[in-house]
């Protein structure tokens, strides 16, 4: 018996180095636009999906496992899906205006990782089987669990994972190594706030969902030669406050955007401070002509005194020109929700 985790050992280096069980390691790269439709061909069906930014749109008919991807102009994303067997895909997505592949057909071999039970359920901790040959007794030992490399490209999960190995170790034994599926289990899940387990997630998803709102606040509104800034909306959720700027190019050429920065002006004569925003949401790089890019900026809570003043300054790439929306306390402080 003291042989024993010395073969343990052994046989849990075999299993980490073995090239059955190593996973694709970067995501898988897509160009799209809003003229093709890519077609994505999975080996199974397509269970659920990690939605990209706005600015891609993928779509399934249940049941199904073709994915059909478009985009238009805007920063790059990224997306997660997970087949019925358990197999997790990513995918780093990006604009062009020539696309070079219309379709995909994917092997499990470019999966990320996969689900040890393929529903995306959790299983039990890392356990070891004996089965003594020629004995019905059954006897379980518990050991420690297993470290598993982390995967740190945004919105892809957290651990990687092998299937289910079964070997034979000797003649008169059979040890079964079961390890942590990636996602939790249904329990922790409801347990957790994804406001304090991945906070930049919680603003991405909240602003998707308030982003397209109607206009509240007309008359905060400036044009500059056919590009215009206006505040949508300001809204409050947790610690934070939502602006919601639309920038619109009623122009006939496309308008490269330099930035889009608020600053904060206390009094009279001081200089303006720029404020740094926690998260920006969906601020494009340029817009087409006559197009609209509508943003959200997350900042910490605040309100200003009657003195004060914020300025939303959106500047242009080929040009010196800027356009300035001044806001006063009065819009700061009162918040649509």
């Amino acid at each position: 018996m003291k042989s024993f985790p010395i073969k343990l050992i052994f046989f849990l280096g075999s299993l980490l180095f073995s090239s059955h069980i190593l996973w694709s390691q970067t995501p898988i790269s897509v160009k799209t636009n809003d003229f093709v439709t890519t077609t994505i061909f999975f080996p199974s069906t397509i269970k659920k999906v990690v939605e990209p930014a706005a600015n891609f749109s993928f779509s399934y008919e249940s049941g199904s496992n073709i994915g059909l991807l478009k985009g238009r102009k805007g920063r790059a994303s990224n997306l997660l899906v997970i087949t019925e067997q358990g197999y997790i895909y990513s995918f780093a997505l990006s604009y062009a205006e020539e696309v070079p592949e219309f379709s995909f057909i994917l092997t499990t071999d470019q999966a990320i990782s996969k689900t040890m039970s393929g529903n995306g359920e959790s299983s039990k901790r890392p356990e070891i089987v004996e089965q003594p040959s020629g004995n019905d007794s059954q006897e379980t030992v518990e050991t420690n669990e297993i470290p598993i490399e982390n995967v740190t490209a945004n919105n892809q999960p957290k651990n990687k994972v092998s299937e289910a190995l079964t070997t034979n170790v000797s003649e008169s034994q059979k040890y079964t190594i079961i390890q942590e599926p990636v996602y939790m289990s249904n329990d922790d899940t409801e347990e957790k706030d994804l406001y304090d387990v991945d906070r930049e997630e919680y603003y991405r998803i909240f602003c998707e969902n308030n982003y397209l709102q109607k206009t509240v606040f007309k008359r905060s509104f400036r044009q500059n030669k056919k590009i215009a800034v206006r505040l949508n909306n300001i809204l409050v959720d947790r610690n934070e406050k939502y602006f919601v700027v639309q920038i619109e190019n009623n122009s006939k050429r496309k308008y490269d955007i330099a930035g889009l920065s608020f600053f904060k002006k206390a009094k009279v004569g001081q200089l303006e401070k720029i404020m740094n925003p926690l998260y920006t949401f969906n601020l494009q790089e340029s817009i087409d002509p006559e197009g609209i890019n509508e943003v959200v900026y997350v900042f910490k809570n605040f309100n200003i005194s009657a003195k004060e003043k914020i300025s939303v300054v959106l500047a242009d790439t080929n040009s010196d020109n800027l356009v300035i929306l001044p806001l006063d306390y009065l819009l700061i402080n009162s918040p649509s929700n």
